[in-house]
């Protein structure tokens, strides 16, 4: 028997289906911050369509997969980054009239697509060429493109807007008694989150379904 359309644990149901494709689309945005400040580049290239295009304006414009080989070496001479999502505001196309259009071999209608304008602040120390340390902190908005396919929501393009900026020195001295004792994050594979989070939502490499298993 069908589920009824009106049965709010259903994933037929309109409303809960777009509540659902909306928080996916959240994770995916999410998923490229910890791709970034990680600097997981396999990680970072999954989270787009084959054809995805990102653009930072006149620092990069063009397919993904030139921005991942872009964006590691921009961040050769970046200590650490943070990407902080804040605001997410998102205007689906979907039917959203009960049948998903899944076909009898689970494929999904690559025509599902969605737009999106995500808040975010972005932290970058910077190491200058005489050793000094600065902070770049922006405010940036991601106008974004996304289409879902059979492997869920991905980027199918990126604009990058920046609304403000500021530069200054930065602190950054572990030996510094204000920091004695921390655990400090990494923008690799020494990262604590890979040793103390065991899910495959966390490991390197490109995106894998919250239920797959670990290598």
């Amino acid at each position: 028997m069908s589920p009824h359309p009106k049965d709010p644990t259903s994933p037929r149901d309109p409303a809960l289906r777009d509540l659902l494709e909306r928080r996916a689309i959240v994770e995916l945005v999410e998923c490229y911050s910890r791709a970034v400040d990680r600097r997981d580049y396999a990680l970072l290239e999954s989270l787009y369509t084959e054809d995805g295009i990102d653009d930072h304006a006149g620092l990069y414009c063009g397919p993904a997969a030139g921005f991942v080989a872009w964006l590691e070496g921009a961040l050769a001479g970046v200590d650490a980054t943070t990407h902080h999502v804040h605001n997410v505001t998102l205007a689906l196309d979907l039917d959203l009239g009960g049948d998903r259009g899944d076909d009898l071999d689970g494929k999904i209608d690559d025509r599902e697509r969605a737009e999106g304008e995500v808040y975010v602040s972005a932290y970058n120390r910077i190491r200058n060429p005489d050793g000094s340390l600065a902070e770049l902190e922006q405010g940036l908005r991601y106008l974004d493109h996304y289409r879902r396919d059979a492997s869920g929501w991905r980027f199918a393009r990126r604009t990058v807007v920046c609304d403000w900026a500021r530069l200054g020195p930065a602190f950054w001295d572990p030996a510094h008694p204000l920091l004695a004792g921390k655990r400090f994050g990494r923008d690799g594979a020494d990262d604590a989150s890979y040793a103390v989070l065991t899910s495959p939502i966390f490991a390197r490499g490109p995106r894998r379904a919250a239920g797959s298993r670990r290598p």
